[in-house]
């Protein structure tokens, strides 16, 4: 079965500047907290001079783990919520890849990528880095997302063994703030700005995928 799903904005207000600060600062410091634990946890058994032998080489895993995943998280964060270039700047689509890829070594998600490199305005790579990851939690066991298209008009298409797709994500998407929470709040914001860039914000979903299609050119 398939169904195509209405992201069209409700008649709500939407929060203010300080609100939605709060809000994406709080989803940050969410994804960060559990890989920055690891770290302290890590550096914690490395300072104890009794651990010796297997349970050091655990914690040296430990803080190697903890590294890449705040790493990946800060890198990520920084292109898609950040102010990287300014307002109505280009960013490398380059560094979007790098920050994405870098971002799935540390999901259950395999990521495919099909879109050329180049320059490109920087409201639409967030809205694409937003969906991309969007689209990993929609295989929380595991599957391949697929990015294609061009920064005009991409299509993120998520598939494997079990699908979901939330629907707070989705009235995020579509610009409702009822209830807004800290992990939707980057949805809210890519719906402003495919509205800011003239887009039109598409999702579907069916027994075998999920997909997200941003169009800019209609």
């Amino acid at each position: 079965m398939s169904e195509a799903l209405d992201l069209t904005p409700p008649d709500n207000e939407d929060p203010d500047a300080l609100t939605l600060s709060a809000l994406l600062s709080s989803r940050v410091c969410h994804d960060l907290i559990n890989p920055v634990g690891a770290l302290s946890s890590g550096l914690e058994v490395l300072d104890d001079p009794a651990m010796e032998g297997a349970m050091r080489e655990a914690a040296m895993d430990l803080v190697r783990s903890g590294a890449q995943k705040a790493v990946a998280l800060l890198s990520y964060a920084r292109l898609a919520y950040g102010a990287a270039g300014g307002f109505g700047a280009q960013i490398s689509i380059d560094d979007a890849k790098k920050a994405l890829t870098d971002l799935f070594a540390i999901t259950k998600a395999d990521l495919t990528w099909k879109i050329g490199d180049g320059l490109a305005a920087k409201e639409k790579v967030k809205v694409l880095m937003v969906l991309a990851y969007a689209a990993a939690d929609c295989v929380p066991r595991g599957g391949e997302v697929v990015i294609e298209g061009d920064i005009d008009n991409f299509t993120i298409t998520a598939s494997g063994k079990k699908l979901l797709l939330n629907d707070d994500l989705v009235r995020a998407l579509g610009g409702d703030t009822t209830d807004l929470t800290p992990k939707m709040t980057p949805a809210h914001i890519a719906s402003q700005l495919v509205k800011l860039a003239g887009g039109v914000l598409r999702v579907k979903r069916s027994d075998e995928a999920v997909t997200f299609k941003a169009s800019f050119s209609e």
